[in-house]
């Protein structure tokens, strides 16, 4: 295993949902709470922002026909990244489609999302003010058509999501019931079965946040509050234990030529909350607002991609 790297300093306050662009050798993530993307050129290792217009992502995936898919608090968008113009002036702000603003008279307000491998999209939903949930969330199927059907509901916090490598199984984080649930999953119809809990993730612990599945089928989860990433065998054992020097880290991705980098997302917008852990003080740490990358002797596996027509 390498030395922790610091790739970007940008201050993100809540950096979010990297994921591997294969395709041209980078890394895209999000600072949800800025309504900015961002991308890292792998060979340059350069860092630039996407002219999303303030088009506001918590959760990434790629759509097979090349454009970005964003779930947030507007709902769910495709974005399409504008070529160089021919005067040279650079990039334009790009366009994008809406798919999805709300369901049965409700906002979507989507936070992780994750596709599957016929095109699908699965995603949560989250309603809190500063300390607490509003009301509570759901977990959606969204089909290629833009029809959308609620897998699972009473979420307090949702967040990550990840598939096995046999595609059998969905692993999915409620984040301050300190809960990752796995559920059965129908290959033909992408619904949801059986859910039952995965991980209870003790108090004493951060809570936990986004997560990812390894090529072996070990799944990794990000703790807020934690100052680490902890790897889990299928069975639900803890494997080993990762520590980031930022104590609210949000979420992490596999990327690279090899699949082997562990990219990792950090934010440094305080949080103080009653789920925080015994003894656990803001002022006394640093929060965080970095990309980190480790690179390890694990690989991980791209994720799917969507199929929505733009």
């Amino acid at each position: 295993m390498s030395q922790l790297e610091t790739l970007a300093s940008n201050n993100d306050r809540c950096g979010e949902c990297p994921i591997w662009d294969s395709q041209n050798r980078r890394l895209i993530w999000n600072d949800m709470n800025a309504s900015r993307v961002f991308a890292f050129d792998h060979a340059t290792r350069t860092v630039t922002e996407l002219p999303t217009n303030g088009l506001n992502a918590a959760g990434n995936a790629f759509n097979a026909t090349g454009e970005l898919v964003f779930a947030g608090t507007g709902g769910l968008h495709l974005w399409r990244e504008s070529p160089h113009l021919p005067s040279g002036e650079g990039r334009g702000e790009g366009q994008h489609r809406t798919l999805l603003t709300e369901h049965d008279g409700e906002t979507l307000n989507f936070n992780d999302s994750l596709a599957d491998p016929k095109g699908r999209l699965y995603a949560g939903t989250w309603y809190w003010g500063a300390q607490e949930y509003e009301k509570l969330g759901k977990l959606y199927l969204i089909d290629t058509d833009g029809s959308i059907s609620i897998q699972d509901e009473g979420i307090e916090l949702s967040n990550g999501l990840g598939l096995s490598p046999d595609e059998k199984t969905l692993y999915y984080t409620d984040s301050t019931a300190r809960k990752i649930y796995a559920y059965h999953v129908d290959q033909v119809s992408g619904s949801l079965s059986n859910r039952r809990v995965f991980v209870n993730v003790p108090l004493t612990e951060g809570i936990p946040d986004g997560l990812t599945v390894d090529a072996q089928g070990f799944i990794w989860s990000a703790q807020w509050y934690g100052s680490q990433i902890v790897r889990y065998d299928p069975d639900g054992k803890v494997e080993r234990v990762i520590k980031i020097p930022a104590s609210q880290v949000t979420c992490m991705a596999f990327g690279g030529p090899d699949m082997n980098e562990l990219y990792i997302t950090t934010a440094s917008e305080d949080w103080r909350t009653r789920y925080e852990p015994p003894g656990y003080d803001s002022s006394k740490v640093h929060i965080g607002g970095e990309l980190f990358r480790l690179t390890l002797d694990i690989q991980g596996k791209l994720e799917y991609k969507t199929k929505f027509v733009f």
